[in-house]
Parts: C-alpha cells; structure tokens; sequence
C-alpha cells in the first residue's frame, strides 16, 4: 500500500478529486496560495505547512517532527488550507495574478503574430533603388 500524499489524508482532495490531474491541479493551486499569503500566516502555521506538504510526510512523520499528535497536525494543516482560501477570497491576489499572466500570454501571441505579418509585407515589397 503506497502513501497517500498530505492532501489527501488530511481530506482537501478526497471530496472532489476524482483523478492525477485533478489532484496535482489542488496541490499547485495550494502552493501558489501559500506562495502569496505565506507571509499573513503564523509562523507556526507556515511549519505546519511547509512539514507536511513540502516534504511530502505523513500526519505521524509530521506529528513527530512538529512534537504535536496526528489529530494536531490534521486540524492544524485543516485550518491553515483555510485560512488560504479565506485570505484569496477576500484578496484575490492569486486570482488576478492568474487573469493577468493569462492576459500577457494572448497579448505576447498576438504580438509575435502582428511582427510575422510585419516581417512577410516587408519582404513582399520591391526594393526601390536610385
């Protein structure tokens, strides 16, 4: 039997995800929170985190190393998954950002498409010379 990733035991997955994908999209999606909102966190709660998710661990290799119980480690990882969701939904840093980076990806395609345009009637046309 393999271990279940931090994600999963401690419940943030096991409701909706239903496949890999899924399942990789939740854990990117909690890094970039903690990656924005880190800094609003207790530093307890960054251990916390960081333990249990960053080096992948079970609750019990967490709890030993945080010198706390599994059920500690579970409510705590718990609270602070939504203390992350409830900063981004009053903040909606990620979110933006997100919009953004997607904006600037279309904005740079229609760039580089307009300059491939550019280029083709520049060499379309006859040289003229003296």
């Amino acid at each position: 039997m393999t271990a279940k990733s931090p994600f999963h035991i401690i419940g943030i997955m096991i409701d909706s995800a239903n496949n890999d994908n899924e399942i990789l999209s939740r854990r990117i999606h909690y890094n970039l929170l903690y990656d924005f909102y880190s800094p609003l966190l207790t530093e307890r709660q960054r251990k916390v985190y960081e333990t249990l998710c960053f080096s992948d661990l079970t609750l019990s290799e967490a709890a030993e190393i945080l010198g706390v119980s599994r059920q500690a480690v579970y409510i705590l990882a718990r609270n602070v998954m939504d203390k992350l969701e409830g900063i981004e939904r009053d903040l909606r840093l990620a979110f933006s950002t997100r919009q953004l980076e997607d904006r600037i990806k279309v904005l740079e395609a229609e760039n580089e498409s307009l300059r491939k345009k550019l280029n083709e009637k520049e060499t379309e046309r006859p040289c003229l010379t003296r």
